[in-house]
């Protein structure tokens, strides 16, 4: 019962095993796959490509699968941070680079080869590129890193709002494009705490984003050596209860009163 009722959770660099399915920042929701059809010689260049490789959520075991496209979720962030770097993987076609070579990546108004339009803009929901990226040597993948913002983006979990920026690989003299389905990359990115998706297999009520940061704030090793094995699950929800009843939460939007079951007004009505 715990294996099936754990998160896992990075704290002061080791991974704490809790007892539900917890991916925080950057744990990013995947979407859109995309195949791996080499159309192009080796011959013809130096080629490089994205290939963002995500574990199969249908599978215990490694399974990977390619996609072309993720979404980052800043809502769990603390305030005080402003910005999330993400780190998006660059592949080399054929055999490493003997030397450095550069790159260049542009934003384009809408995919060609994944799905969608950028409706960010620069300067307010993601820094501005550089003019060219390095291809390091005797690598087989490297990593390009784009700044999100998300000052501009609501926090609402009710108006849930998304924005995407989509990249793509531009030829210079020293790397082409590679393979056609990674020429280019979809980042989606918000600032609300999206509901979890093991959320409603347990007794947590309805779902709130209050509610889910208070179940991160039981993840201490004091609250977790009085956890029972055979009924961790019971535990976490009965603590969740008990924060609730004895500490007013307010919901930002409605100005109601968090409960365990529903919202609550706070004149009594």
């Amino acid at each position: 019962m715990r294996r099936n009722m754990e998160f896992i959770i990075e704290k002061e660099g080791k991974m704490k095993n809790v007892w539900l399915k917890l991916w925080v920042i950057s744990t990013c929701v995947l979407t859109i796959a995309c195949s791996k059809d080499i159309d192009v010689p080796y011959s013809e260049g130096d080629r490089i490509y994205f290939e963002y490789l995500y574990q199969d959520p249908n599978y215990a075991a490694k399974r990977l699968i390619v996609r072309d496209s993720l979404t980052v979720s800043m809502g769990l962030l603390p305030d005080e941070t402003k910005s999330f770097e993400v780190k998006i993987p660059v592949l080399i076609l054929g055999n490493p680079l003997s030397t450095d070579k550069h790159y260049r990546v542009e934003v384009v108004e809408k995919g060609t080869v994944v799905k969608g339009v950028t409706t960010a803009k620069v300067n307010e929901d993601y820094m501005p590129l550089q003019e060219t990226y390095t291809f390091h040597a005797n690598t087989w993948s490297d990593t390009l890193r784009l700044v999100l913002l998300r000052s501009h983006l609501s926090p609402s979990f009710t108006l849930k709002q998304q924005k995407s920026v989509i990249l793509r690989l531009v030829t210079t003299d020293e790397l082409k494009p590679g393979i056609r389905e990674g020429h280019e990359v979809k980042i989606s990115m918000n600032n609300y705490v999206a509901q979890p998706k093991w959320w409603n297999v347990y007794a947590l009520g309805y779902y709130h984003p209050q509610k889910y940061k208070i179940l991160l704030m039981f993840n201490t090793e004091e609250f977790y050596s009085t956890v029972d094995i055979l009924n961790d699950a019971s535990r976490y929800v009965n603590a969740l209860k008990a924060y609730l009843k004895d500490n007013v939460v307010i919901d930002g939007e409605t100005g109601k009163r968090v409960g365990f079951d529903n919202l609550i007004d706070m004149d009594g009505k």
